[in-house]
């Protein structure tokens, strides 16, 4: 049986959690938040995305990747002092039981976060919800119904 050494983390304090395949960088977990949270901000002012007093809307699914978009946009908006109003937004589309525990989750990040949160609903946009809609065509071409949207 083949032992393996620790690889050390590029700050040679601690052992490397993971190994970045991006750079191929052996990164502890802090070094990793470092890296990341230092590419979102280059991001964001090389590319002038946005522009200071603007209001941006962090789409909030409920999931892993709108949660830690919305606690890093959070975080760099007050360290590097974008002067950006962030608010969370959610859709709820009305299918029973697909949203309900995603929109709970959202209202969690919005007391953490101490963001705004709008939830916008099919049935307030468009009139109906996707239970509505499979009701009048059925199950087979509702999807094409949300891609159109």
């Amino acid at each position: 049986r083949q032992v393996t050494m620790p690889v050390q983390c590029i700050c040679t304090r601690r052992n490397a959690t993971l190994r970045r395949p991006k750079t191929g960088q052996a990164l502890c977990k802090e070094c990793f938040y470092n890296v990341f949270e230092e590419e979102v901000h280059r991001t964001v002012t090389d590319g002038k995305i946005f522009k200071r007093g603007e209001t941006v809307a962090v789409a909030a699914s409920g999931g892993k990747d709108s949660t830690v978009l919305a606690h890093v946009m959070k975080m760099l908006n007050e360290k590097y002092d974008y002067g950006l109003e962030l608010i969370l937004l959610s859709v709820d589309e009305g299918i029973t039981g697909y949203r309900d525990d995603s929109l709970e989750t959202v209202k969690r990040n919005q007391q953490q976060y101490d963001l705004p949160l709008k939830i916008v609903s099919y049935k307030d946009l468009y009139g109906w919800t996707m239970d509505e809609i499979v009701q009048q065509i059925g199950l087979k071409n509702n999807c094409n119904i949300v891609f159109t949207l």
